[in-house]
């Protein structure tokens, strides 16, 4: 079969023309195509990245509204949506950073906003319906929408009054702005005072990663730093005594001491009994087992020089056999902080009576 008939047809079946016609129109439009899509200075490319921004301490009415999914677009067409936020207290007004991705035009490899590439210590603007505010980048990533955060166990030593003390309970949050930054897992304590109490509460902060290491409120998580603990009930302070721990040192044990006082006044020697009790928290810090109670003694001396022991006529000694709960570290026993050995003083506090007696076997 010839390739063009005598009618002007290829291979019989189309039109010369009619070919013709379609390849030129397929032509200019592959072309007009390639015109648009290398030519046309209008396309421009974009670029993401995910910028950490530190907004520093804002007013809790700002704080409160910054949240995930939060977006800005500016007028270079450059979109900041938050993706992650952090928030602690600082003070009466709270500390806030957030992730955020912006997605912008590229310069070269090079994603820009509001002309100019994306570098740690610029500023970056975000305003919403609800609020405006601006933070300082902190770092530039490729991806990641997550803020470097992570939980570290914190063991804090504070002196409360015993109401607050009573207060404190595992489970319980420090929430800001809807999200949980602390949670209590464990608390001990015991009486310093006739209203103070000691207690070694162990909570999980959820940190900031810094190059410093992990802060909370701005502060350094480390042995010595004083941070903050608030719920609904309470709010206090504490000096951090162990980080990556929740309880203090060492094993809980009770341990049988005796203790001994002299020269004691009679009202307070027969306030003493048996069976009396130091309760913190509802656990038994100290009970008295066995109390024995003696005429003190006094040493007289003679006009002619001579020495005489005597029972002295009112004053009493006091000798007590005591259950303590102390803690078994691999430096010795402790009782309320303090090493427990012989000759050291104890304080103990029964409710209706303090007293203060010297170990003599423990």
């Amino acid at each position: 079969m010839a390739l063009i008939d005598s009618e002007g047809n290829i291979f019989g079946r189309i039109n010369i023309v009619d070919a013709v016609a379609v390849f030129l129109a397929v032509a200019i439009v592959v072309a007009g195509a390639t015109f648009v899509l290398l030519d046309d200075p209008s396309q421009t490319t974009s670029g993401t990245r995910y910028v950490t921004v530190d907004l520093g301490t804002q007013p809790n009415y700002v704080a409160t509204l910054v949240s995930e999914g939060d977006t800005t677009v500016d007028t270079t067409g450059a979109n900041v949506t938050i993706t992650d936020v952090y928030t602690t207290a600082s003070g009466s007004d709270r500390r806030v950073r957030v992730r955020a991705r912006i997605t912008a035009p590229m310069d070269g490899e090079t994603v820009t906003y509001a002309g100019a590439p994306l570098r740690v210590g610029r500023n970056v603007e975000l305003v919403t319906e609800e609020y405006t505010t601006s933070g300082t980048i902190t770092a530039v990533e490729n991806e990641n929408p997550n803020l470097p955060t992570e939980p570290i166990d914190v063991l804090l030593r504070t002196e409360l009054t015993t109401e607050t003390a009573n207060d404190i309970e595992r489970g319980q949050v420090f929430r800001i702005d809807g999200r949980n930054v602390a949670t209590i897992q464990s608390v001990s304590a015991y009486r310093s005072g006739s209203d103070t109490t000691v207690a070694y509460v162990g909570i999980t902060y959820q940190t900031y990663r810094s190059a410093d290491g992990p802060q909370f409120g701005g502060t350094a998580i480390r042995h010595g730093a004083t941070i903050p603990m608030e719920t609904d009930l309470y709010a206090f302070e504490g000096e951090v005594a162990r980080v990556g721990a929740l309880t203090p040192v060492g094993q809980t044990a009770t341990r049988t001491v005796s203790l001994k006082m002299e020269n004691v006044d009679p009202d307070l020697s027969s306030s003493l009994g048996v069976g009396l009790t130091e309760r913190v928290r509802g656990e038994t810090v100290a009970r008295l087992t066995d109390v024995t109670v003696t005429p003190a003694t006094v040493v007289l001396t003679s006009q002619d020089g001579n020495v005489y022991q005597r029972q002295h006529p009112v004053q009493k000694d006091v000798t007590m056999t005591a259950e303590l709960r102390v803690r078994e570290t691999s430096t010795g026993v402790r009782f309320k902080g303090s090493a427990l050995r012989q000759g050291r003083t104890v304080v103990l506090d029964f409710g209706t009576v303090t007293v203060e007696a010297t170990v003599t076997r423990g």
